[in-house]
């Protein structure tokens, strides 16, 4: 499947560099670790990656590759005994500010391709038949955006915003049961609608510019004529402009797209002690000290 449709969107574009780091803890000597990185800025029609560092520390061996959805996948496996692991990534990438110009479509006359089948379809977290009753919020519309953006809103409004009440592995119809979650779990049950709706939709993960902290997850619906385009339930954002958002990696729901997975070789537990990440709008470089300083006082 391609990864992206449509023509490049014109206009300006402007270089940003982040940096992003995660510190785990672990109860009993690691001899061996194995972690899979999806912090890599993704190329496409709205940004284009420039040079990216990745960093482990202790120090690992590392390979590099694109999966077939076009997200940049480093893979770093540890040798040397520890009882923590930091990770760190930094990276230059261009953000397009102009929003694309898109003509609404009546649902009735909107036809995809089979590449479009998977991003319709049930995925490990969200089933578009286990949420079918929210879809009403979608149905007081006969165009493409429009049931976008209802659906959008419907879920900005009615899923408040709340740290720890779900998991990792909260399902769409879990997150419609309970009216509660963050922004991975706003975006499923969107994802969710939104495919129940007839509307391919695919989960993105990556970092929100102006606001410091950890990774953000949003979604992206196909349009016909434009492709991939951006809605972010969590802040009842459709088609955003002005370069707010800084995507790493695209999947069908957050399972397949976390930042960090891995495996460990431990008598011990491990678990993910801190993680943040920052983008600079005013620099000319950056380096992975850079991400290991955003730790600062926790070191201590």
């Amino acid at each position: 499947m391609q990864a992206d449709l449509g023509s490049p969107v014109t206009g300006e574009s402007i270089p940003v560099h982040y940096a992003y780091v995660a510190r785990y803890q672990y109860t009993d000597v690691v001899v061996r670790n194995d972690n899979f990185l999806r912090l890599s800025a993704f190329t496409d029609r709205y940004q284009t990656a420039g040079a990216c560092y990745i960093g482990s520390s202790p120090i690992g061996s590392m390979i590099g590759y694109l999966d077939r959805l076009g997200n940049q996948i480093h893979r770093i496996r540890i040798t040397e005994p520890h009882e923590q692991l930091i990770l760190t990534a930094v990276g230059e990438v261009h953000l397009t500010t102009d929003a694309p110009t898109v003509a609404d479509i009546p649902l009735t006359s909107v036809t995809y391709g089979l590449e479009a089948d998977e991003y319709l379809t049930p995925s490990p977290l969200v089933n578009p038949s286990s949420v079918v009753a929210a879809t009403i919020a979608g149905n007081h519309a006969d165009t493409l955006l429009d049931t976008v953006r209802n659906v959008n809103e419907w879920v900005y409004q009615q899923v408040r915003y709340q740290r720890g009440a779900t998991s990792v592995f909260t399902t769409a119809a879990d997150v419609l049961e309970s009216l509660v979650g963050v922004c991975q779990d706003k975006t499923h049950l969107a994802l969710g609608m939104m495919r129940a709706l007839g509307i391919p939709a695919r989960y993105v993960s990556g970092l929100l510019t102006r606001q410091p902290g950890e990774t953000h997850a949003w979604l992206e619906f196909l349009h016909p004529d434009c492709g991939w385009l951006a809605a972010d339930p969590t802040r009842g954002v459709v088609i955003d402009t002005g370069a707010d958002y800084l995507k790493f990696a695209v999947g069908r729901d957050y399972s397949e797209v976390p930042p960090v997975t891995g495996s460990f070789v431990s008598r011990g537990d491990g678990h993910l002690d801190f993680a943040t990440s920052e983008v600079y709008f005013d620099r000319e470089s950056i380096s992975l000290v850079d991400a290991f300083n955003l730790m600062g006082s926790t070191l201590l």
